[in-house]
């Protein structure tokens, strides 16, 4: 009889490790909220009316009426270096790029949004990544801050999305004003492969959750 039950849970194991988790990890889905690594650069609008422009997109085709705006390379404060960065940062809503992750992450890019060009008076090629917008915030089960006496998003600090929504996307937006960009496991592994600098990431959300 101990030799049969041992048999049993012998079996299950064998089932558990060579089956159903290998399929479990293998669909898995995380998101991350990129952002900037401490003493990188940072980018600044040479013209302060210009941060509206990137804060209003909202995943809409911009290139035919696109102006670039002008921007400038900055250091984050001056306690810190200002390293060269392939995405000198302005803010996780609108990904800044140079022209080698542009190049190197191309496809991903083109698939999921548009890039724009930016304007400098430097030489330095930059580009603005337009994401596009895609409403799977389970707002019921996210952590939300509301602007006052509204029911608009302010702030999402903890998202909790539809899973269906987002699958086979590797870069998307919400649709609320300033949303932060995030970014798929194929997204960090190609800037990780292509040795891109400047990105660090917060994982925000697992499909694995609650499970």
């Amino acid at each position: 009889m101990a030799v049969s039950c041992l048999n049993v849970v012998e079996r299950r194991s064998s089932l558990g490790s060579n089956s159903a988790s290998p399929t479990f990890r293998r669909n898995m889905m995380n998101v991350y909220e990129p952002l900037v690594t401490n003493g990188y650069e940072w980018v600044n609008c040479a013209n302060g009316e210009d941060y509206d422009v990137f804060n209003s997109f909202d995943g809409t085709a911009r290139r035919k009426e696109w102006r670039p705006v002008l921007v400038r390379r900055v250091r984050a404060d001056n306690a810190q270096d200002m390293k060269e960065s392939d995405f000198p940062w302005l803010g996780s809503w609108a990904l800044v790029m140079r022209k080698a992750a542009v190049d190197a992450l191309r496809d991903i890019l083109e698939n999921n949004g548009e890039i724009l060009p930016l304007q400098t008076d430097d030489g330095i090629e930059l580009f603005v990544f337009n994401a596009q917008t895609i409403d799977a915030l389970d707002e019921s089960k996210s952590n939300i801050m509301r602007l006052p006496n509204t029911n608009r998003i302010m702030l999402v600090k903890s998202p909790v999305f539809f899973e269906n929504a987002i699958k086979d996307l590797d870069l998307f937006r919400l649709p609320h004003r300033a949303s932060s960009t995030y970014v798929s496991d194929q997204f960090v592994k190609r800037v990780k492969e292509a040795g891109l600098r400047g990105l660090t990431y917060n994982k925000v959300w697992s499909s694995g959750e609650g499970l």
